[in-house]
C-alpha cells in the first residue's frame, strides 16, 4: 500500500546523490536474497538507446521503510514499471513492502563504453546505476541472469552463459559487451578458455595466444592451491579491448584487458613480459580477492588490491626464474608509493568514504604500491604458513559475502591494533630507524622516511654503480632520488655499466625525466643511448634502449627507420611503433601522420591516430577545446596520449598555458571519468614541467579554488617536482 504523500517525500528528500554509507548501511539490512534479470536489446546505431527489462527479486526484513533503487537517468529513463515509484536525486523510491519489481528503461551510456561496433560495461566503482536500475552497494551481493539481443553479426559475452543464473556478485562485478570479436579457444588441463579480441594483425595473435592461455591456467592453478578454494565462478572468458581505461578488471567469468596489455609486439622487453604476466596474476587473484570475498564498503577497496597485487608477485615467480624477484619487488612498489607519501597529497591507505560518488578518488598507488609493501611485513611478521592458513581461514569464513579489514586481522589471532593504526590508517612516511651500514655508505632498511648522510651521498654519487649487488644498487640509487639529488651526471655514467635489466629499465626512465632538465646536453644523451641500442645483449635490452633513445634521435634517422629504409637489428618494429614514430616526428616538424594512417590496417588503431593527430598540431588549441566536451572524453586512453603529446617536452614554452584550464576541468573529470583518469589526467598535466612559473601557477590555483580535499591532495601529488624539484 502506498504510504502518504508526505511521509514518501520526506523519505526521499533524504537520499544524497549518489550512494551514501547511511542508505547502504540501511540498504544491507533491509534486503536480501537478491537476484536480477537483465533482459538488454542493443541496436545497431551508438546514437539510439540501449533499451532494456530488469526484474528484480528479494526479501525483506523491514517491510515499513520504502525501498530504494539506484538509477541516475532517472524517470525520464524509466519507459514502465509495474510498481509506482518517485525519482529523487538519482533514486527510485518504491513504497514500503516492495519486494518485486519489473522496469522497462532506456539505459544510460555513461558507463556502457559505445562503439561504432562494440561496447561494453565497467561499474566500478558504483557506475552500474548509470546504465542499469540496481542496488549499487558492494554488500548487497545479487545473483544476475543476462540476455542480450544484439546486431546480426555481433558475439556477446557476460558473467555467465545467456540465461544461466551468476553466483552472487556485487555490481560493480556485473559484465555485459557484444560487438564485431574473434574469439580464441583453448583447454588446459580440463579447463576452457575463451579469449575475445578485435586484434587484426593475425601474426601478433598467434605469437600472443599460447602465453596469455597459458598464464591464466598458471594462475587458476596456483591460487586454488594456495587458497585451498576451488575457481568458484564455472568458466572463464576474458575480453581484450583496445581503448579499455584499466590494464584490466576482474569480471567474474569475464576478464576485461586492455589489449595493448596481452598482445605484445615481437620487440616487447622483459619488463613487458613481466607486466602482462602480473596484470593476469592480478586480476586472476582478483576472482578469489574481490569476487568471492568482496569489501563490504569502499573505504576496503585497498583489501582487494592488496591481495592481488601481493599474490600476483608470488605468483609470476615460478614463470620467470631467472629474475631477482626481491629486486622486482622493490622496484615495482617503492618508487610508486614514496612518489604520493612523500608529498603534501599523501593520504592513508585506509580512507574514511561517506558517499560512493568519491570511491574513485580512493585509488592510486598508496592501495596498489604501498599496501603489497605493508602486507609483506604482515606475513614476515606472521610467518608465510601462519599467514597462508589465516587467508585460507579468511576466504572460508566469507565465501560468496563481504568482509573488513579488521575482519580479516581478526582471524590471525594476534593484536595488530596499533601496527594498523600506523601503517594502514596513518598518512605519509614513517621514519627509518634501522639502517644497514656498507662499505663506503649507509642506506635504510624497510619503507620510511630516511636521509642519506652527506658521506653516503658523496660516496654513492662517486661509486654507485660499482656496488655489486643488484638489490643494494638499486636502492641506493632510489635513496639518492628520495633526497631529490639530480642524477642524470650519474645516469649517463651508470646506463653503459648496468648489467641487471630490471635495474636498467629504471635507469632509462629516470634519464628519460631528467634529460628534458638539461637540452643542453641531448647530444650526449644521444650518444649513450644510440651506443647501449647497437651494443644491447638481447632483444629486450635493445628495445628497452629503442623506447627513449626515438625521444632524442636525430630526425633524420627517425624518417629513414619510419619509412622502413633503415631496419634496426634484431629490433622488429610493428604497427604500434610506427605510430609512436609518425607523432615523434610531427612533434619535431615532420608530417607523416596521413601516410601513417593509410599504412594502418586496425579499424580501432586507425580511429586512435585520427583522434590525438589535433594535439599533435603546432597549435594544439582545437584538440584540448575537443575534449572539455564530456562526449569527447570517451576514449580516456586516447584523451591521455594526446594531452601527453600536447604538454610534451619540447612544448612546455608554449603549452603552459593549457595548464590552468585542466586544473580548472578536474571537479567535471572526476564525476564523468573512471576511476585513475583524474589521477592521470593530472599527472599528464603536470608531469612534464620544471618551471618554477608553473608550479606557482598551482599553489595560486590551490589558495583560490575551494576543491574537495581528496581532488586537491590530487593536485598536489601530480604538482610535487614542480614544489620540490631535483638539486
Amino acid at each position: 500500500m502506498w504510504v502518504p504523500l508526505v511521509t514518501m517525500m520526506a523519505f526521499a528528500a533524504d537520499q544524497e546523490a549518489g550512494i551514501s554509507e547511511r542508505l547502504a548501511q540501511q540498504r544491507a539490512q533491509q534486503i536480501s536474497n537478491l537476484r536480477y534479470e537483465l533482459n538488454l536489446k542493443v541496436p545497431v546505431a551508438k546514437t539510439e538507446p540501449i533499451t532494456g527489462e530488469a526484474k528484480l527479486r528479494f526479501d525483506l526484513k523491514d517491510k515499513t521503510l520504502p525501498v530504494v533503487l539506484d538509477f541516475a537517468p532517472g524517470a525520464a529513463n524509466v519507459v514502465h514499471s509495474d510498481v509506482p515509484s518517485r525519482a529523487v536525486n538519482g533514486h527510485l523510491v518504491f513504497p514500503p513492502g516492495t519486494s518485486a519489481i519489473t522496469i522497462e528503461f532506456r539505459a544510460g551510456d555513461a558507463s556502457l563504453n559505445r562503439n561504432s561496433d562494440f561496447f561494453y560495461s565497467l561499474f566500478v566503482p558504483a557506475r552500474a546505476h548509470l546504465a542499469i536500475p540496481c542496488f549499487d552497494q558492494p554488500d548487497l551481493k545479487a545473483r544476475f541472469t543476462v540476455n542480450m539481443q544484439v546486431p546480426e553479426g555481433w558475439k556477446t559475452l557476460s558473467n555467465q552463459e545467456p540465461g544461466v543464473e551468476t553466483q552472487p556478485l556485487p555490481t560493480y562485478l556485473l559484465f555485459f559487451g557484444a560487438g564485431k570479436f574473434e574469439v580464441e579457444t583453448a583447454e588446459i588441463s580440463g579447463r576452457k578458455f575463451r579469449m575475445f579480441h578485435r586484434e587484426t594483425d593475425r601474426k601478433k595473435v598467434e605469437r600472443n595466444r599460447e602465453a596469455i592461455f597459458d598464464l591464466h591456467a598458471r594462475a587458476l592453478a596456483w591460487l586454488e592451491d594456495y587458497t585451498g578454494v576451488p575457481y568458484p565462478f564455472g568458466k572463464l572468458d576474458f575480453m581484450a579491448l583496445p581503448s579499455f581505461q584499466f590494464g584490466g578488471m576482474e569480471h567474474a567469468g569475464a576478464i576485461s584487458y586492455r589489449s595493448g596489455g596481452l598482445f605484445l609486439d615481437e620487440s616487447s622487453t622483459q619488463s613487458q613480459k613481466l607486466g602482462r604476466a602480473s596484470l593476469i596474476s592480478h586480476e586472476t587473484a582478483h576472482l578469489w580477492f574481490s569476487d568471492l570475498v568482496t569489501m563490504k564498503w569502499f573505504n576496503d577497496v585497498w583489501l582487494k588490491e592488496v591481495f592481488a597485487n601481493f599474490m600476483a608477485a608470488k605468483m609470476v615467480n615460478p614463470s620467470f626464474p631467472q629474475l631477482n624477484h626481491e629486486l622486482r619487488f622493490f622496484l615495482d612498489h617503492y618508487r610508486s608509493a614514496y612518489n604520493v607519501d612523500r608529498t603534501e597529497g599523501a593520504n592513508a591507505i585506509r580512507q574514511k568514504l561517506d558517499n560512493l560518488n568519491e570511491a574513485g578518488s580512493l585509488y592510486g598507488p598508496i592501495i596498489y604500491q604501498k599496501s603489497p609493501i605493508v602486507m609483506q611485513q604482515l606475513e614476515t611478521m606472521l610467518g608465510e604458513a601462519k599467514f597462508r592458513e589465516g587467508v585460507q581461514k579468511y576466504l572460508k569464513k566469507f565465501a560468496f559475502g563481504n568482509a573488513t579489514w579488521d575482519q580479516l586481522i581478526a582471524v590471525f589471532d594476534r593484536d595488530l591494533k596499533e601496527w594498523s593504526r600506523i601503517w594502514i590508517d596513518t598518512p605519509g612516511r614513517p621514519k627509518v630507524t634501522k639502517t644497514t651500514q656498507h662499505k663506503g655508505f649507509v642506506l635504510p632498511d624497510g619503507y620510511g622516511e630516511y636521509h642519506l648522510d652527506a658521506a653516503s651521498k658523496k660516496y654513492l654519487l662517486e661509486h654507485l654503480p660499482e656496488i655489486a649487488d643488484p638489490l643494494v644498487r638499486a636502492r641506493a640509487w632510489s635513496a639518492l632520488w628520495e633526497d631529490r639529488v639530480d642524477l642524470f651526471e650519474l645516469a649517463l655514467q651508470a646506463i653503459p655499466l648496468e648489467k641487471e635489466e630490471l635495474i636498467l629499465q629504471r635507469l632509462l626512465g629516470d634519464l628519460d625525466r631528467l634529460m628534458w632538465l638539461h637540452t643542453d646536453a641531448l647530444d650526449r644523451v644521444e650518444k649513450v643511448l644510440r651506443e647501449g641500442m647497437e651494443k644491447a645483449p638481447n632483444r629486450s635490452v635493445r628495445a628497452a634502449y629503442f623506447q627513449v633513445y626515438r625521444k632524442v634521435a636525430p630526425v633524420e634517422w627517425l624518417e629513414r627507420v619510419w619509412k622502413k629504409e633503415l631496419i634496426i637489428t634484431d629490433l622488429p618494429l610493428e604497427e604500434t611503433s610506427y605510430m609512436q614514430l609518425a607523432a615523434e616526428l610531427k612533434l619535431r616538424s615532420v608530417d607523416v601522420i596521413d601516410a601513417q594512417l593509410e599504412r594502418i590496417q586496425n579499424p580501432d588503431r586507425k580511429r586512435q591516430l585520427e583522434f590525438v593527430r589535433a594535439a599533435l598540431e603546432k597549435d594544439p588549441t582545437p584538440f584540448f577545446e575537443r575534449i572539455k566536451d564530456v562526449k569527447n572524453r570517451a576514449q580516456e586512453p586516447w584523451v591521455l596520449e594526446g594531452l601527453s603529446y600536447l604538454h610534451h617536452p619540447r612544448r612546455n614554452g608554449s603549452s603552459a598555458k593549457f595548464v590552468g584550464p585542466s586544473l580548472d576541468l578536474l571537479v567535471e573529470i572526476q564525476k564523468t571519468g573512471d576511476i585513475f583518469f583524474p589521477q592521470r589526467w593530472m599527472a599528464v598535466t603536470l608531469g612534464s614541467y620544471h618551471s618554477p612559473a608553473v608550479g606557482a601557477q598551482v599553489r595560486e590555483f590551490l589558495k583560490r579554488q575551494p576543491y574537495p580535499e581528496r581532488l586537491r591532495k590530487t593536485i598536489l601529488v601530480a604538482a610535487d617536482e614542480l614544489f620540490h624539484p631535483f638539486i
